[in-house]
């Protein structure tokens, strides 16, 4: 299902450290279960009470989602707009790009408003942990939840009936809370149940999924599946905690730039249908990080946007190598390697595959002699594996070339077909004027004609969600 262009929701995230305490008689795995799950069904008994407040970062404005009072009473009446908040509240804007490994849609445009939760409060960016103190004959306990809960609206929602869906979530994510406890409890390990929002495919809204910290993503899976059963999502991972939305402020964090595609219009959704890669990359190119390796480099560069991918779709925990990392590997992998290496060579198709094995990344590789004429199998990859495409060649007489290939798109009417490149030649700087008028774009025909002799690495995505 297609979602309507630009649709604009309110976001009201609501965070904030809940304390959580109480006594233990027993250490043991089911009294400690028992009584932690009577502590949330308390705590959740005073959420749904007049206790619970809500306010603003600024502190200015405050609410009582139960009673339906606030301190602005005149103005957000119960039929009011809830967009009537926007005066009282500082905002914050997101895009939230609709997107999967077959086609991107839309793009829906969040006014996100933060809201603080008024009980025992933390830092929201602190994790709590779980303290334990030995009274007599009994424990105590106290631990703080780290509640991060989005409400979506639209901005004409009446703002009495907003009020009782602050309430119902933040009991929801309480209840997920208590659940991921009593899952995740081993003897007298008792976990810290976390919050993740991710974007799913074709879904205006994000999706909460509560997971428990310090547990690798390989013990997570039977929950992911669970959650990919429950959902109605493919086998392509959605979910997995390096996967989640980024608010505003709290970005990932890296030196290179993340996904410069969606900063280029896409060609016209009334004549092509569009396959993009699922997932983000980081875009490595020849002169950066002070590197001299134009007429070289660029490969070692392509290897770096593939690893990028799979490691922010958290099918790896190591970091992108370095150019001169990438060189160390190879001269230390073979003799004839090196030499390559040592005389600034151009890579060969031997090279990138050690890499990607090193990196345990299973690829394709195809070789095309067919001049002029592209590959059919880009769009099933695209749909299937959603990874980004290398593709390079070293035509004697000709100067090489590398790129990587984000996407494609087909209308099938008339049999044309466009491919989306990133140049790793490009040697400019890391700005996205620049990087759009050189580096990345949608090519026809002229494309391959360009190329000439040339092959391909299709980097498969890994079983499993």
């Amino acid at each position: 299902m297609a979602l309507p262009p630009d649709t604009e929701y309110l976001l009201f995230r609501i965070k904030g450290g809940i304390g959580l305490e109480g006594f233990l008689s027993k250490i043991d795995e089911a009294s400690i279960k028992t009584v932690f799950q009577e502590a949330f069904n308390e705590l959740m008994s005073k959420i749904n009470s007049n206790a619970f407040t809500l306010t603003g970062t600024n502190g200015s404005f405050y609410m009582w989602p139960k009673t339906h009072v606030s301190t602005k009473p005149s103005e957000l009446q119960e039929n009011a707009s809830c967009k009537s908040i926007l005066k009282y509240v500082t905002t914050e804007v997101s895009d939230l790009h609709q997107q999967d490994s077959m086609e991107q849609s839309s793009k829906v445009l969040l006014k996100i408003i933060n809201l603080q939760i008024q009980f025992e409060m933390t830092r929201p960016q602190i994790v709590g942990r779980i303290v334990i103190q030995r009274r007599n004959t009994q424990t105590h306990y106290k631990l703080t939840l780290p509640v991060d809960v989005l409400v979506f609206a639209n901005p004409e929602d009446p703002w009495g009936m907003l009020q009782d869906h602050f309430t119902d979530a933040v009991i929801t994510q309480l209840a997920s809370m208590s659940k991921c406890i009593q899952r995740y409890t081993k003897g007298k390990t008792v976990p810290i149940p976390q919050a993740y929002h991710f974007k799913l495919p074709n879904k205006p809204t994000l999706t909460t999924v509560i997971y428990p910290a310090g547990i690798s993503d390989e013990t997570l899976e039977p929950q992911r599946k669970e959650l990919h059963a429950e959902l109605g999502l493919t086998s392509v991972p959605y979910l997995r905690r390096p996967m989640a939305f980024n608010f505003p402020g709290e970005e990932v964090v890296s030196d290179y730039l993340l996904n410069v595609h969606e900063h280029l219009p896409l060609p016209d959704p009334e004549q092509f249908k569009i396959y993009l890669l699922s997932g983000s990359y980081e875009f490595h190119h020849c002169m950066q990080d002070n590197e001299n390796d134009e007429g070289w480099g660029a490969l070692y560069h392509c290897l770096q946007i593939i690893i990028s991918w799979f490691k922010y779709q958290g099918y790896t925990a190591k970091p992108v190598p370095t150019l001169k990392e990438l060189q160390e590997m190879l001269s230390n992998m073979n003799k004839d390697f090196a030499k390559v290496v040592m005389a600034e060579e151009w890579l060969k198709a031997e090279h990138l595959q050690a890499v990607l094995r090193h990196f345990k990344i299973i690829n394709s590789l195809t070789e095309i002699r067919s001049k002029a004429e592209e590959p059919r199998e880009l769009v099933p990859h695209f749909r299937h594996h959603g990874t980004p495409i290398v593709i390079w060649n070293k035509v004697i007489f000709s100067k090489p070339k590398a790129y990587i290939l984000l996407g494609m798109a087909e209308d099938a009417k008339l049999n044309t077909r466009k491919v989306l490149t990133l140049s790793a030649m490009y040697t400019g700087p890391d700005e996205i004027p620049k990087i759009i008028e050189e580096a990345v774009g949608w090519k026809g025909k002229e494309f391959w004609d360009e190329m000439e002799l040339f092959s391909l690495i299709l980097p498969q995505r890994p079983m499993g969600v």
